[in-house]
């Protein structure tokens, strides 16, 4: 079984119905088993197939399985290949380009009754069509994680497809669009199955040629002291203190800003003001995002984490201009995860922070007083998660903190709900 896979390598076509043929009493099926490039061309009218039921539903399958079988009658016709069940029968000569050449062209006539993501999906190259499949299997959407892209968008895929829509923030069609394509190209690998199939990767934290940002956002450099830190980053630029005992330093490492948080003599969190150039992998503390932070938008994040992480927000109404309100998620660890706590802002200075923000106060408005947005009680009991993350599901990481208790973010945040 498939555990670890790149995803996108060339797949091995494989038609959709099972190989080898158990009789041998069709030459066209036994055929295209043994023809990858039939089985791609198979595969093609196959994709038509399972968008047109999802676009036409339950309802119209009968009618769009009879399309199937006329247009499968018509390429025996056209190719001249015996009925199935023919004895003695054999693959007149060119019948496999003929067959290719057909089934394409059927394919593309009846993906023109297809609209909007229905189209689009059956106009996907088939090698993304399996790799984005695959992908979805990989990150643990699908209902096994031991299972093979095989190219079919059956049930089980369209309800991994909702899954990670649910998780990413987006409307649960059980359909990729394109727009979603990028995203889903983002995952990586789930805990559970990565866990079961390869060792943990060694931490970077002591090899001196790593960049530093990669050495510090480790999981055993989670309770050390200071001094072995500042090896690392020099002295800090600015140091706060706060209550609980916690002391923030702030360090500028290549122009980078990283936030360590103290609490007594241990360093248990880092926060890092994300750009471009200042970004880490989190494959250290989720394992299942593969990409560099900075490359992530919260639906990203959310999707990363299966939907576990909690929209929030430290100001929505009447924030003032004392400082910059921000958006993001908060993921509260368990005891399986090392109770590592992940945090994700940004802050709603440009448009499509400003529009997310606008967006879930315009929801929270349709069931709340202002008074009550103002005191930020939506962060405290999940009510409107969802439109929280719907609304800052393109919203790109800009902060980001990672460890044992909160940020400053945080703590003001949980504030508000009594934590």
């Amino acid at each position: 079984m498939l555990l670890w896979a790149p995803a996108f390598a060339a797949p091995a076509y494989h038609p959709g119905f099972a190989c080898p043929r158990p009789d041998g009493s069709d030459v066209l099926a036994t055929a295209v088993c043994a023809d990858p490039v039939m089985a791609k061309a198979e595969l093609d009218l196959e994709k038509v197939f399972y968008a047109h039921r999802a676009q036409d539903g339950a309802g119209v399958y009968p009618a769009i399985k009879a399309q199937a079988i006329a247009y499968a009658t018509a390429v025996r016709i056209a190719c001249a290949i015996p009925a199935e069940g023919t004895p003695g029968a054999v693959l007149p000569s060119g019948a496999d380009s003929c067959y290719v050449k057909v089934t394409e062209q059927h394919a593309g006539e009846w993906a023109k009754s297809l609209s909007g993501v229905y189209a689009q999906e059956a106009a996907r190259d088939i090698d993304l069509h399996i790799a984005l499949q695959q992908k979805l299997i990989n990150a643990g959407y699908a209902s096994s994680p031991m299972l093979e892209a095989d190219g079919i968008y059956g049930e089980g895929t369209r309800t991994a497809t909702k899954s990670w829509q649910a998780a990413y923030g987006d409307d649960q069609t059980g359909v990729i669009s394109d727009a979603e394509v990028p995203h889903i190209e983002k995952l990586g690998v789930s805990r559970a199955v990565r866990w079961a199939s390869q060792p943990p990767e060694p931490s970077l934290s002591s090899d001196t040629n790593a960049p530093p940002l990669l050495r510090i956002f480790q999981l055993d450099m989670l309770g050390i002291q200071r001094p072995f830190l500042e090896q690392i980053t020099g002295i800090a630029k600015y140091v706060n203190h706060y209550a609980e005992k916690i002391t923030t330093y702030t360090y500028i490492i290549k122009g980078c800003e990283l936030t360590a948080y103290e609490q007594g003599d241990q360093i248990q969190g880092y926060g890092l003001k994300v750009t471009p150039a200042c970004s880490v992998p989190l494959t250290p503390f989720i394992q299942n995002s593969t990409p560099s932070v900075a490359e992530l938008t919260m639906g990203d994040m959310s999707a990363a984490l299966d939907g576990s992480a909690r929209p929030v927000a430290d100001c929505l109404e009447s924030c003032g201009n004392a400082a910059d309100p921000n958006i993001g998620l908060m993921k509260q660890g368990s005891h399986a995860e090392d109770y590592v706590n992940i945090e994700v802002y940004a802050p709603i200075i440009d448009e499509t922070a400003l529009n997310a923000a606008s967006n879930w106060q315009n929801a929270l408005r349709k069931h709340e007083t202002d008074d009550d947005i103002v005191k930020g009680k939506f962060n405290c009991d999940g009510r409107y998660a969802t439109e929280g993350l719907h609304a800052m599901r393109d919203v790109g990481v800009k902060e980001i903190f990672v460890g044992r208790g909160e940020s400053v973010i945080g703590q003001d945040i949980n504030g508000q709900c009594g934590q």
